[in-house]
C-alpha cells in the first residue's frame, strides 16, 4: 500500500483490507503530514510500515515488493503460490475487487484492474483524467502491442515468482509505472489479463498534473514503441521470422519517411493530399503485421 500525504484516507484504506490477507506492507514515501502516525494507529497485527524518502509511486511499490520477498525468504517460505496486490493508500480502490484480481493468476503471472469495463463505470473520476486515461490507453496499446483499456489503473496483482524473474520492476520510480510495466510485458511477450474494478472517488485531489504528465508518458511510450520495433524487427530478437522482419520494417520505415516529408508535400502547389490516406494505410498495415507477431509469440509460450 503506497502512500504519500494521505492522512485523510490512509486509516480507512488500511481498515478496508480483508482480514484473510497474510501481510500488509504500507510504504510511507516521505509524507510530510500525519500519514505515518494515522497508519500506525490502525495497523493490524499482520501489517508493517516501511518509510522511504520521496522515491515516487513506482519506487514505493518496488520497495513494497522487495519487502514482501524479504519476509518470505526470512521465513523460508516457498513462494510458488504467493501473490502481491497493490492497493493504494488514497482509498480509491475497492477491497471487494481483490478476489477478481487474484483469480486469473492461475493462468497468467500479472493481472491489472480496468475501471472502464466495470459495470458502475468510472464513478466521479474527473473528466480531464478520463480523457487522459483514454489517450494513454490508445498509446500504450500501440507501444506495447497489447490491448489496454485502462493503463493508468494501479490496482494490480502479480505472482511473487514473476517478481523474482523480472529485472525491470524497480527501474521506473515515479508516475507512469503502469505504462512502464506494460511496455516491458509487451516487449517480453508476457501474458496478462485485465479485470473490471470499481473506481472510488470522493473529494481527494490527485497529485498528477495532467498537462505535464501526458507529454512525459507519451514520450516514454513512443520510446518504448521504437525500442520494441527495433529489437523485434531489425535485430530479430525472439526469433522473429524473416518474412515478418522484412514486412514490418518496410512498412514501418516507409511510414516514418512519409510522415517526415508530409508537411512539405502538403505545402506543394497543388498539395499532395492523397499521401495522407497512404500514410494511414501504411500505419494500419504495420499495426496488423505487428499484431500477428504478438499473437505468434504469445501462442508459443
Amino acid at each position: 500500500m503506497p502512500a504519500f500525504n494521505e492522512q485523510l484516507q490512509i486509516e480507512s484504506a488500511i481498515k478496508s483490507v480483508p482480514p484473510w490477507v497474510d501481510s500488509l506492507i504500507v510504504v510511507d514515501d516521505g509524507s510530510t503530514d500525519l500519514t505515518y502516525q494515522k497508519a500506525t494507529s490502525v495497523l493490524p497485527e499482520f501489517g508493517k510500515i516501511v518509510k522511504t524518502t520521496g522515491l515516487g509511486v513506482g519506487g514505493a511499490i518496488a520497495r513494497g515488493y522487495a519487502e514482501v520477498i524479504s519476509q518470505l525468504d526470512a521465513d523460508n517460505v516457498s513462494t510458488s503460490d504467493w501473490a502481491v496486490v497493490v492497493m493504494a493508500g488514497d482509498g480509491q480502490m475497492d477491497p471487494l475487487d481483490i478476489d477478481n484480481l487474484l483469480a486469473p493468476l492461475t493462468r497468467v503471472p500479472f493481472v491489472k484492474g480496468d475501471r472502464f469495463s466495470h459495470h458502475e463505470g468510472l464513478g466521479e473520476m474527473p473528466k480531464n483524467r478520463r480523457l487522459g486515461s483514454w489517450v494513454l490507453g490508445k498509446l500504450t496499446s500501440l507501444a506495447s502491442g497489447r490491448e489496454v483499456n485502462d493503463p493508468q489503473c494501479g490496482y494490480t496483482a502479480v505472482t511473487v515468482d514473476a517478481l523474482r524473474q523480472w529485472d525491470w520492476v524497480s527501474e521506473w520510480q515515479g508516475y507512469g509505472y503502469p505504462n512502464w510495466w506494460l511496455l516491458n510485458i509487451g516487449a517480453d511477450s508476457i501474458p496478462f489479463e485485465s479485470v473490471p474494478v470499481k473506481s472510488v472517488y470522493r473529494d481527494e485531489k490527485s497529485g498528477i498534473k495532467v498537462f505535464k504528465f501526458l507529454p512525459q508518458i507519451s514520450f516514454l511510450l513512443l520510446t518504448g514503441l521504437w525500442r520494441r520495433g527495433w529489437d523485434w524487427y531489425v535485430r530479430g530478437e525472439g526469433k522473429t521470422p524473416i518474412t515478418s522482419r522484412l514486412a514490418v520494417s518496410s512498412t514501418w520505415f516507409a511510414s516514418l519517411l512519409l510522415l517526415l516529408t508530409l508537411p512539405m508535400l502538403v505545402l506543394l502547389d497543388p498539395p499532395s493530399l492523397a499521401l495522407i490516406p497512404a500514410l494511414f494505410g501504411l500505419l494500419a498495415v504495420t499495426w496488423k503485421l505487428d499484431q500477428n507477431e504478438v499473437a505468434r509469440r504469445l501462442n508459443r509460450i
